[in-house]
Parts: C-alpha cells; structure tokens; sequence
C-alpha cells in the first residue's frame, strides 16, 4: 500500500501512514471513509466528542481533543481559552512578568497541539532568549509562526515570515495575541 499523503510504503492492514501520521483508507471500503481507530502515541480518551464534526478545515477523528486537519493530529486535550485583552493588560500592569508566562505556556501549548513533544520547551526558550540576548528568540518566532500555519490548517502558510518581521521590529507581542487566538479558536471548535 502506498499512502496518499506521502507517497511512503505502508504495511498492509496499516490504518496510519508511519511517516506522517495520515489515515490509510482501509481497502474494503470507499476510499474517501477513514477508520476512526486513533494512532499509537495518542491518550485514549473514552469520550466521543461527535464523529463528523467540522469547522475551519479541523475533522474530529472521534476522540475529544484530537483533531485531523491536513494530514496533522491536533492535541488540544487540557489546553483551555486565553482571554487576549486579558493577558495584554496583564502583561503591561506586570511589566512583562505575565509575558514572560505567557512566552512559556504558549510555547508548550503550541507544542503539544502539533504534537511536537521534541520541540524545545517554553522554559528552554526563553533561557535560550535570555543567553543569546534575543537572538533565539527570532528563530522561536519563525517556529512558532509554522506552529500558527498547522493549528490554522494551513501548514505551507507564511506566518512564519509575518513573526519573524513582528519580532524584528520589535512588535514580538502581537505574535503572542496571533497565536493565542488561533489557540482559542481551536479550543473553541471543541
């Protein structure tokens, strides 16, 4: 069998591409009809959270939480909304402290929803940032801006140049909001 997303050889029987992650159509049935079997790696959650569901380009495979969108499984399981006004008030009332949070458990959460647990940790990043004094923290945007593209279903986006630009003109907090949005409007899809 050859996957459709790919294009690498799969064992037969498989129900997921080992290379990216796509569901094989099983060959008994149409090959538009996906099993609703979720891959290895994935906490099984008992709950059905609606077959079929649809909204912005995310297809729930069955499982609350888990979310296939272009060939990616989205993790949302945990992450809860961010009020934006909220954490921009916050931040500035807090001389950045509430930032600094901010930075870390975006980064983790944008981590665990693309389901890229080798990716560096948000406390990894910003000790990075601090001892290359803001020089990683450029390379921390372009990623998170590929991490935006795949939460939005739209993985060959341009968001990543939008934060890098954002970052060097000094405008690093609209990333944040860019992301946190598309993080809550993801949740909210739930």
């Amino acid at each position: 069998m050859i996957c459709p997303n790919c294009g690498k050889e799969v064992t037969d029987g498989a129900k997921f591409c080992p290379e990216c992650g796509a569901a094989i159509p099983d060959s008994n049935t149409n090959a538009n009809n996906f099993t609703q079997e979720q891959p290895k790696g994935f906490e099984y959650n008992n709950q059905q959270a609606g077959a079929g569901f649809q909204n912005n380009g995310f297809q729930n495979n069955g499982f609350q939480g888990n979310y296939q969108n272009n060939s990616y499984l989205l993790n949302v399981s945990g992450i809860q909304r961010r009020d934006l006004i909220v954490a921009i008030l916050l931040t500035i009332v807090t001389c950045g402290i509430y930032g600094i949070y901010w930075f870390i458990v975006l980064t983790d959460e944008t981590n665990q929803i693309t389901n890229q647990p080798e990716a560096t940790s948000g406390g990894l990043a910003f000790v990075f940032s601090l001892i290359t004094c803001g020089i990683y923290y450029f390379y921390w945007s372009y990623k998170m801006g590929e991490k935006v593209d795949i939460i939005k279903g739209n993985p060959n986006g341009s968001t990543s140049i939008l934060f890098l630009v954002l970052s060097i003109v000094g405008f690093g907090i609209v990333n944040y909001f860019i992301a946190q949005d598309a993080i809550n409007n993801l949740v909210g899809a739930n």
